[in-house]
């Protein structure tokens, strides 16, 4: 499991139940609930944080919230002075 912090935020009276959100997201983290007509976000450790969701909703009711302090560049500069 990875740790990290990304959020997904959601406003539902923004939300229209369009589905856009959810066909934007290729890696599935956004799932649909067909009796409240609005998006189920599962797995936002899994997020590529490509922000089609949030591109594609056209009332603003994403919003990706990347952790970057979470990721670490594992390169090394060692010989490098």
């Amino acid at each position: 499991m990875i740790n990290t912090k990304h959020r997904i935020e959601f406003y539902p009276e923004k939300c229209v139940g369009c589905q856009q959100c959810y066909k934007a997201c290729f890696v599935d983290v956004i799932r649909w609930d067909a009796e409240k007509k609005q998006p189920v976000f599962r797995y936002v450790e899994d997020c590529e944080r490509c922000f089609f969701c949030e591109f594609m909703c056209k009332k603003d009711a994403i919003k990706v919230v990347p952790d970057y302090a979470s990721e670490h560049l594992m390169q090394s500069f060692d010989g490098c002075r």
